[in-house]
């Protein structure tokens, strides 16, 4: 079984959904903006037989910023929430490498004006990458290090990265560095996700599975048909949903463990 939930950000609810879907789920995401709060809860989960995933925390953090104050803060946050992800027995940590500082994102062939917005965006957006790079490079290294599996994650909106495919396969270049397909994420940026599936190959390890209307991050229970193509896959399957109650993953996996 490869299929894991995202629980409650609170102790109890943690360990209610985990004593809930025993037996129907394999491992568990430890979001990492509560994980001071959950360490004992994560230990009680693993004695319960589940394995743990680890997401890094992301708001606020820009690995790739100009600033290289900011750079550096938010790499010192994403190295403690590697060790601590450790300290738990997580075997996974899964990454955002952040955003850039820009609004403007008008179509092609409104005018120089706007062509030349454009191409500002297209700079800027190519050396926040460039920055995002050595940063992973580094974190990849210490997740090595640490035993962890590290996975970076595609983002929704035009001023994330990376956000298709062709961005993703340039993290390929970092060595040890493994990727994860959000399937939400990719419906809102218009992108199929073979695309992320042919580019990426076996690097791509792990997946977020939700569903959307394609214009805002809804989190709803996603389809069979969209677990199909990562059944015959070695991906773990991390089903992402809101706690808006244990329902809906027992509603996935049906009533018998």
């Amino acid at each position: 079984m490869r299929l894991g939930f995202r629980p409650p950000k609170d102790p109890e609810g943690f360990l209610a959904y985990a004593r809930a879907l025993a037996g129907r789920y394999a491992f568990i995401e430890v979001p990492g903006s509560a994980a001071p709060h959950l360490e004992g809860v994560a230990r009680e989960a693993r004695g319960m037989g589940y394995r743990l995933t680890y997401h890094a925390r992301y708001l606020d953090l820009y690995p790739g910023s100009p600033v290289p104050e900011i750079r550096e803060a938010s790499l010192r946050l994403l190295r403690e929430d590697l060790e601590r992800a450790a300290r738990m027995g997580a075997f996974l940590v899964n990454v955002h490498a952040g955003n850039l500082p820009w609004t403007d994102y008008p179509p092609p062939g409104l005018s120089p004006a706007h062509e030349a917005l454009r191409e500002a965006e297209g700079r800027l957006r190519r050396e926040y990458l460039e920055r995002a790079l050595e940063a992973l490079a580094g974190l990849a290294s210490l997740a090595l290090d640490l035993g962890l599996k590290l996975t970076l994650e595609n983002l929704p909106a035009p001023q994330e990265v990376p956000r298709t495919p062709e961005e993703m396969a340039l993290f390929l270049a970092v060595p040890g560095l493994e990727f994860c397909l959000d399937l939400g994420h990719a419906q809102m940026a218009g992108q199929d996700p073979k695309g992320f599936l042919e580019a990426l190959g076996s690097r791509l390890v792990h997946v977020h599975a939700h569903r959307n209307d394609g214009r805002f991050d809804l989190h709803l229970p996603p389809r069979p048909e969209d677990l199909k193509p990562f059944l015959d896959t070695p991906c773990t399957l991390l089903v992402e949903l809101p706690p808006r109650g244990v329902g809906e993953y027992l509603a996935l996996v049906g009533d018998q463990p």
